[in-house]
């Protein structure tokens, strides 16, 4: 099996973009206004979720997965993962894997071709280690619009903002 690459749901880059393009701005306008680091402190974390989001990739081979994001990656083989099991909520679906390690991996349906993922994954690890949640959610994903409203939502906000800052 060659290397398999997954990535954001390309519609979601663009307000993504935008947005933080906005934040910079009014980071810059509060630096150079009189809230030096409110605006700071503020958006520092949204200027992060929305590099996490541009980064994400997941990377499937014949040896395991391998989840990269901003600073850190985690390599899990595929003998490894104890426990396959899924989570829906609204249009936004998890898919969790579970290895020894305290802490679950997470897989959210932002990711492009999520289904398609979820049954590589699902194949590849014993059945008995699969939920029923799992391969429902992997036969049927639902659509996610609306984290791509969010995206634009945000993205309109911040521009609002910035461009009040501007008129000031």
């Amino acid at each position: 099996m060659e290397n398999t690459v997954y990535k954001v749901d390309s519609k979601m880059k663009l307000p993504v973009i935008l947005a933080m393009l906005a934040g910079m701005v009014l980071i810059v306008l509060s630096i150079m206004g009189s809230r030096n680091f409110l605006f700071l402190i503020v958006l520092t974390p949204f200027l992060y979720l929305g590099l996490e989001i541009l980064a994400r990739k997941i990377i499937v081979d014949s040896n395991g997965i391998t989840i990269q994001k901003v600073l850190r990656s985690k390599r899990l083989n595929w003998v490894d993962i104890q426990n396959v099991d899924a989570v829906r909520s609204g249009s936004k679906t998890f898919l969790i894997l579970q290895t020894s390690s305290v802490r679950p991996v997470l897989i959210t349906n932002s990711i492009a071709s999520f289904q398609d993922l979820a049954n590589i994954i699902i194949q590849r690890i014993p059945s008995d280690k699969v939920s029923e949640t799992a391969r429902e959610i992997s036969q049927s994903s639902p659509r996610k619009l609306w984290p791509l409203i969010q995206a634009w939502l945000v993205c309109v906000i911040f521009w609002i903002v910035a461009v009040g800052k501007l008129l000031e």
